[in-house]
């Protein structure tokens, strides 16, 4: 296999790398994760009631402490109220015994079908011969309803029903090269995912422990998921379902089965960070409420009760934190064969269901807490008249879970696929109006994520195959690159407001003086750079405090951790002298970490350190959308046939070229800054000397530990939020005439580096430049060891670059030994003017 280089000679592949020696635990797991092709009759699931005896067995621990009794067939344990009243126990377990996971007779029914449809197959039919379109009959159809689809056979017809068998054989690339490729990166994101996944399904054997298998599996799909989908990330309610599906199909099967749901199923933008398309499903199913339960709706109106806090809920996990496993599977069978019309059918039969009866609690209790509880055991209701027989129709015994099915299939011309799709476009263009993302709510095209965008991933080639490989024609649609352009402009303001929304709900006192609307006329950019001097020249020398310090002395400052001090004085090194709360005292420099307020004041709500999800909206949702920006029409690298240009050295280039042409005095400021520790006295650089300082520190931090240039463009992205210039960084990446050739070799005319579109970017960035952010740039490159080797720059195209690397360098010089200068050397060169930023 072709080996892709490390670190600067695979400065520009975006490519997965098929390699037999990276990543060796990706393979190893990818092997045993497979779907197993078998005969279509045969079974990997015991199905004799037993625990655990309809699960895959991959999931579970090695080692089970309880007793094997305590746990249903699923897994799951089993609850108190299930050794329920003595008097109903003998009937349930007739009724159970009666009511087998899997009948027999069913299966082979279903059996008999697939033999028929591949009568040209020699042998026995393997699940390999099974296409998903040839399912798609009237006499399926009625197998699905008569009993559901066999347990035993539900991995191997969901993936097929629901198109991930398909994608899985039509894609680019392996599970395996997404794990190879997820285990270069470390997105922010993992960090909410670790939180999250004990709390998923936590009553489940299977996920009860960190290291169990379960919990592996789960956490590289959620990683994978979100790695592959970068304008999605991670939402909580995808937890849910890939643990469900992990406990029937395979790892593999799993992670198709979710770009499936995402892409096919789910409406584009239901997972977002916005949740627009889950808020838009909430009103879809509020509008067929008032359609098809009419009197339950009016009760509910009557007496103000918010059903949305539980339909939310049903919609977001698809009803798999509410029903009992049992219904939930059979509710699955429908989803995965007609799509999510049926989530729909589903709750309003429930609700149909048990109408009068919500009805008359509404009249006779007249309290809203009792019609919500009410409410919010309708699914339950279900669950446990799953073995009870409540009817008997024509001879047979009719289950509530039937009733439910006959109920969903009144609706089958009355809840259709296009009137679904009809008010999902309605609904959403009237969020996005009330949140001033769009004006004209009737223009599908302002409607944003159309197609869910899948990351680029690619085989590696040889370089014949590179050569002669054909060019994918359909992004050349002008259709499509108007509704994609679009989507994008519309992507990052939405991140950008989402960032605004976020300070404003986290402190009160912040909503009269947050900006939510971008000033787009010419004259804003006229005050871009002197608004930024400005704010650079005023501010207070404060920090926070990282522990609690007792006050046992007099003259000693006693603080709490997370405390704001201003700083009276810093001449010991060791010992500050600071204010807080109009107390004055000396207290250890170690104990507090400075926080830079000139032209801000600083909030905790900004802090990573403090407030850990500003990490996610800056690092995940907004780097997201910043880079599709920086990716949009740039051109495939000459060096590297077939692959395109990394942002990261197009803002190299411009960095570099932006400080050439006062090469002398930028070296010497930045000389002076670095040998007399000047950083943090009143130091003010020009945006184009901040931008190639900070790519100079990047490179220098990064390269060290081999860092993916993906890490950088999100390491540079938190420095400019810092510093409240990612605008006026932009703005010098598409605004520079003596840059053009630059911006020529890197992206086509028609980008956005390159257009007039720059400036609404522009203009939506400027928001971010009210809020005080205290982000780490090395925070994605934390706990990685650095690798010995030779010095290494960041720009290495001149002698020139070299030389200025080497002002970054100051904390190298002091790990070897070097003293910095003394203070009052430092005082001199400021006070006495013989130094000033702004010369």
């Amino acid at each position: 296999m072709a080996k892709y280089k490390k670190g600067k000679d695979a400065k520009y592949a975006d490519v997965v790398a098929d390699d037999d020696d990276v990543y060796p635990m990706a393979r190893k797991v990818a092997e045993h994760t497979k779907e197993k092709d078998q005969e279509i009759h045969a079974s990997h699931f015991e199905l004799d009631g037993k625990a655990f005896s309809a699960i895959n067995k991959a999931m579970l621990p090695i080692y089970i402490e309880d007793p094997h009794e305590y746990f249903d067939e699923f897994g799951f344990r089993k609850q108190e109220e299930d050794d329920h009243d003595p008097s109903s126990d003998d009937e349930e377990k007739r009724n159970n015994a009666a009511s087998p996971l899997e009948d027999s007779g069913h299966k082979l029914k279903l059996i008999s079908y697939l033999q028929d449809v591949h009568k040209e197959v020699k042998g026995d039919v393997l699940w390999s011969h099974i296409d998903g379109p040839e399912l798609k009959t009237d006499r399926f159809e009625e197998l699905l309803k008569d009993g559901g689809i066999p347990h035993s056979m539900r991995p191997f017809l969901w993936p097929r029903l629901c198109g991930a068998t398909k994608k899985q054989s039509e894609a680019k690339y392996t599970y395996e090269s997404v794990l190879q490729q997820c285990a270069q990166d470390k997105p922010s994101i993992g960090v909410q995912i670790e939180r999250d996944l004990l709390r998923t399904q936590p009553n489940n054997i299977c996920f009860w422990k960190k290291n169990s298998e379960g919990v592996e599996a789960l956490r590289r799909i959620l990683k994978c998921v979100a790695f592959i989908y970068p304008d999605l990330g991670y939402c909580q309610g995808m937890g849910i379902i890939v643990a469900t599906l992990l406990l029937y199909c395979s790892e593999e099967t799993t992670f198709w089965m979710m770009t499936a749901l995402i892409e096919d199923i789910l409406p584009p933008n239901f997972y977002t960070q916005t949740l627009l398309g889950l808020q838009a499903d909430e009103r879809v199913s509020r509008h067929l409420m008032r359609c098809h339960v009419p009197d339950l709706n009016k009760a509910l109106e009557d007496y103000d009760v918010e059903i949305s806090l539980l339909t939310v809920n049903w919609l977001l996990t698809l009803f798999g934190s509410v029903f009992r496993t049992r219904v939930l599977l059979r509710v699955w069978d429908f989803i995965f064969y007609s799509g999510s019309v049926n989530i729909f059918r589903v709750m309003i039969s429930i609700l149909k269901m048990k109408e009068q009866e919500i009805v008359e609690i509404a009249e006779s209790t007249k309290s809203s807490a009792d019609i919500f509880t009410a409410l919010s055991q309708l699914p339950a209701s279900v669950i446990l008249a799953n073995y009870i027989v409540f009817v008997i129709k024509n001879g047979f015994q009719v289950t509530e879970v039937e009733k439910v099915i006959e109920y969903m299939g009144s609706f089958e011309f009355t809840i259709t696929d296009h009137l679904i799709a009809e008010l999902r476009k309605k609904h959403q263009a009237v969020l996005m109006a009330d949140q001033g993302m769009i004006v004209n709510t009737s223009t599908d095209t302002n409607l944003p994520k159309q197609t869910t965008q899948r990351r680029k991933l690619t085989r590696s080639k040889s370089i014949i195959k590179q050569i002669f490989s054909s060019r994918d024609e359909s992004g050349n649609d002008p259709k499509s690159k108007n509704i994609r352009q679009t989507e994008i402009l519309v992507d990052l303001k939405e991140s950008v407001l989402q960032i605004c929304r976020y300070f404003v709900a986290c402190d009160e006192k912040m909503e009269l003086n947050v900006c939510t609307q971008a000033d787009y006329s010419p004259e804003s950019h006229n005050q871009d750079i002197p608004n930024y001097l400005k704010g650079r020249r005023v501010g207070a020398k404060r920090a926070r405090a990282l522990l609690d310090f007792a006050r046992e002395e007099e003259n000693e400052l006693g603080f709490r951790k997370n405390d704001i001090i201003t700083i009276i004085s810093e001449k010991d090194e060791h010992c500050w002298v600071g204010e807080v709360n109009g107390l004055r005292g000396w207290f250890p420099a170690k104990f507090v970490e400075v926080v830079d307020e000139r032209g801000k004041s600083y909030t905790i709500y900004g802090d990573e350190a403090v407030s850990p999800e500003i990490t996610e909206y800056i690092r995940g949702r907004l780097a997201n959308s910043f880079r599709q920006i920086m990716d949009h029409g740039i051109r495939e690298n000459v060096l590297h046939i077939a692959m395109a240009y990394h942002p990261w050295s197009f803002i190299e280039d411009i960095a570099y070229y932006s400080v050439e042409r006062n090469f002398n005095s930028v070296y010497s400021r930045l000389t002076l800054c670095n040998t007399f520790n000047l950083d943090e006295d009143g130091k003010i650089l020009t945006p184009e000397e901040l931008l190639f300082r900070s790519v100079q520190l990047i490179n220098d931090s990064h390269n060290a530990v081999s860092a993916h240039s993906d890490v950088k463009l999100r390491s540079l992205l938190v420095v400019g939020v810092n510093e409240q210039c990612l605008h006026l960084w932009f703005d010098l990446l598409c605004s520079a005439t003596q840059h053009e050739h630059i911006r020529n070799k890197y992206y086509h005319s028609w980008a956005f580096i390159r257009s007039p579109a720059w400036r609404q970017i522009k203009c939506d960035l400027r928001l971010l430049s009210q809020f005080s952010f205290n982000l780490s740039m090395s925070f994605e490159i934390e706990g990685i060891d650095k690798k010995k080797r030779k010095f290494v720059n960041g720009l290495l195209t001149s002698q020139k670059k070299k030389i200025l690397s080497t002002v970054m360098s100051s904390s190298q010089d002091k790990q070897n030994g070097d003293e910095p200068l003394k203070q009052g050397v430092t005082d001199m060169l400021i006070k006495h003017h013989l130094f000033s930023w702004d010369l």
